[in-house]
């Protein structure tokens, strides 16, 4: 299994986690979260990709971004995440 690509919904994060973490152990390289649900990406949002990055470091996975809105990239910008993730094109995703 290559990519597997997860919707991210801080709100409904011991979800998104679960799927994170069921979808690297069960051999996924690398999982791509979809930020375009979201119209911000807020301090609760930023917390939560950062978890999960970790996580699937720990399990020598990789955490990647797609996203194709303005407000949620300037805030992975502003907050040096879009240093940290991988940004994938929402097309490769």
């Amino acid at each position: 299994m290559d990519s597997v690509v997860i919707e991210y919904r801080p709100s409904a994060y011991p979800v998104v986690e679960a799927a994170v973490l069921t979808a690297l152990e069960g051999g996924a390289s690398r999982v791509i979260l979809d930020l375009d649900s979201l119209d911000a990406l807020d301090t609760e949002g930023v917390r939560g990709l950062i978890t999960l990055l970790r996580r699937a470091r720990a399990l020598g996975g990789e955490l990647a971004l797609s996203s194709i809105k303005p407000d949620v990239r300037r805030t992975l910008q502003v907050t040096a995440l879009d240093r940290l993730f991988p940004m994938v094109e929402p097309e490769a995703a």
